[in-house]
């Protein structure tokens, strides 16, 4: 596959220059980088080996601004067109470029995440048989790979604008679909879950940091979560070369405060703060696309 892909670029044509000329190593070590994505995830959503289940950590671990279970199914669709990024950039396949652009963004997004799953399984199961330090040793660092997550990813998103802005990774239906469409979904439910888990280490941390566990204070975290992410949707989706990035960042928020707002009990001024999220997050994204066709014209 290397020497093809290879052979076709020095040609400049054919799926070697449809996928950005990226080298054969780089291919490999984004889906070896899948692949165990996948797998990890695997295990921990099964609870194979004896580790325990994401469902079961949140269950012993509530906060406030914790989405219905339901809603955490995002990650099947998030991982299935990244899934399709990595087959673009592996083949040639048209849109490959884009996969190059965001390639290594995704690779430190995906290991952060690793790490933070491993960290994550480290929290004691009941909860109440660990005292708060010991609950904070695991849920500080925890949240604080969640953040480095988003960031990397958000990251990706501004090489794919660059990218598609200098012309050297044009915009395309395929890698529309499964590069910047899962960009963006990754980078606002990362977001959505760094505020859960700065909530969770917050419930253990020093008194003055437990406000922002309370209902206001899960209020506010999600009214400036909202706010930024209409800023990020309205950036992202200003440019041809990121709209999906955009589109994909204000769904992503949507869906997070819709899952809020299904909580069987939910404090009002949550309830009320996710309400407002879903309208930011989709007023950023109009705001964004208008006066990207704005510029255009």
């Amino acid at each position: 596959m290397g020497g093809r892909q290879q052979s076709r670029a020095a040609g400049g044509g054919g799926r070697g220059a449809g996928g950005g000329g990226m080298a054969p190593a780089a291919a490999g070590a984004l889906g070896a980088g899948y692949a165990a994505l996948v797998a990890v995830n695997g295990v921990f959503g099964a609870g194979a080996l004896g580790a325990p289940t994401n469902g079961e950590l949140s269950a012993a671990y509530p906060a406030e601004v914790t989405p219905v279970g339901a809603t955490f199914a995002i990650w099947g669709p998030i991982f299935a067109l990244q899934g399709g990024g990595v087959w673009l950039l592996g083949w040639g396949a048209p849109g490959g470029a884009r996969a190059a652009a965001a390639g290594g963004a995704w690779l430190a997004t995906w290991a952060a995440e690793l790490v933070w799953q491993g960290v994550f399984a480290t929290a004691p199961i009941p909860a109440s048989k660990a005292g708060d330090g010991r609950k904070l040793a695991t849920l500080a660092p925890a949240a604080a790979l969640l953040v480095a997550a988003h960031a990397t990813m958000v990251s990706g998103g501004a090489a794919l604008r660059s990218a598609g802005a200098c012309g050297a990774a044009a915009p395309s239906l395929l890698g529309a679909l499964f590069v910047d469409l899962p960009t963006g979904l990754n980078a606002g439910w990362l977001a959505a879950a760094s505020g859960i888990g700065l909530t969770l280490a917050a419930q253990h941390g020093p008194s003055w940091t437990r406000r922002l566990a309370t209902p206001a204070g899960g209020a506010v975290l999600l009214t400036a979560l909202s706010a930024y992410a209409a800023g990020m949707a309205a950036f992202l989706a200003s440019a041809p070369a990121t709209a999906f990035v955009g589109a994909g960042y204000a769904g992503a928020t949507i869906w997070a405060c819709r899952g809020i707002q299904a909580r069987p009990v939910c404090a009002r001024p949550i309830k009320r703060a996710a309400r407002r999220g879903v309208w930011a997050a989709a007023a950023g994204l109009a705001a964004g696309l208008i006066w990207g066709a704005l510029k255009r014209a």
